[in-house]
């Protein structure tokens, strides 16, 4: 097996390669950086599979950036595929985001279900969806396209909320109690998933996750306890907070649920919520 893996320096794309190189060491991983005019000097006629983990993210949205996630998220990634598959290339895995359901987080209890027609609100997500759709146009009978769409992913040395949050719960000695519900994934989880997805030539849209659910409190506790600390929580506080903030978005974000029906099954290998956590923190310690 021999796959192109975009992101030389991306989150995703980096432990891929290294849990790839414990776990199947007998693959060949090409990772690598991309640009959208250096696409015509990849030669695609020796791999087997690309995983596309390249991509623009948490850029403040703007006039101009909205042509910057048009120009890397969509034309980049078109201009990819267009050419694994002139070469023979047999699967195309994209990963995408769960962004592109519009959904920031609620009070509801229901899950969001994998099928549910996607309503992108932001310039991100939005490039996601149209990305996925060229890809759509791409596929064929040999050529396998396979949409991945994650809930926020953490990990060693992981960027974006989660560390955001971790550095918080290493510091704070108080938290209110709220009981939203949230779909995360950790990055070992998935790059176990992704293997699976390409020995299985795998297509369609999956939005893999942990199998445990896990609220904002609850993760600030574990996250202080790997941390050797203790965290004091309130659930007249929690009760308060939400009251008045219910309706705010950043707190909807934070502390709503925002549940996943699971995609479509892949067996894979799974690390439970607090193993994860524990693996997390002894890096950042």
């Amino acid at each position: 097996m021999h796959i192109l893996v975009t992101g030389k320096q991306g989150y995703v794309g980096t432990k891929f390669e290294s849990w790839m190189a414990k776990h199947h060491p007998e693959a060949k991983i090409d990772l690598r950086s991309v640009r959208l005019q250096n696409v015509e000097m990849i030669d695609f006629i020796n791999y087997d599979i690309v995983l596309h983990a390249a991509a623009l993210v948490h850029r403040k949205e703007t006039a101009e950036s909205a042509n910057d996630y048009q120009r890397i998220n969509v034309e980049l990634t078109e201009k990819l595929a267009e050419k694994a598959k002139a070469a023979g290339v047999k699967q195309f895995v994209f990963l995408s985001t769960v962004a592109v359901y519009g959904e920031e987080g609620s009070f509801d209890e229901q899950k969001i279900a994998v099928s549910q027609e996607p309503r992108p609100v932001s310039q991100y997500g939005m490039s996601k969806y149209i990305a996925e759709k060229r890809l759509k146009q791409l596929e064929t009978a040999d050529f396998h396209v396979a949409v991945i769409r994650p809930p926020m992913i953490y990990g060693p040395e992981c960027p974006g909320n989660y560390a955001r949050l971790a550095k918080l719960a290493r510091k704070v000695p108080f938290f209110p109690m709220i009981e939203g519900k949230r779909s995360m994934l950790f990055i070992d989880n998935l790059s176990a998933f992704l293997y699976e997805v390409m020995v299985g030539n795998l297509r369609g849209i999956y939005v893999p996750q942990n199998r445990e659910l896990v609220n904002t409190t609850q993760l600030v506790m574990l996250i202080a306890a790997a941390n050797g600390k203790k965290i004091k929580t309130s659930k007249l506080a929690g009760m308060l907070c939400q009251k008045v903030l219910q309706n705010v978005p950043i707190f909807r974000k934070m502390f709503g649920n925002l549940v996943f029906e699971a995609g479509h099954s892949v067996c894979h290998e799974m690390i439970d919520l607090q193993d994860s956590i524990t693996r997390t923190e002894i890096h950042a310690s």
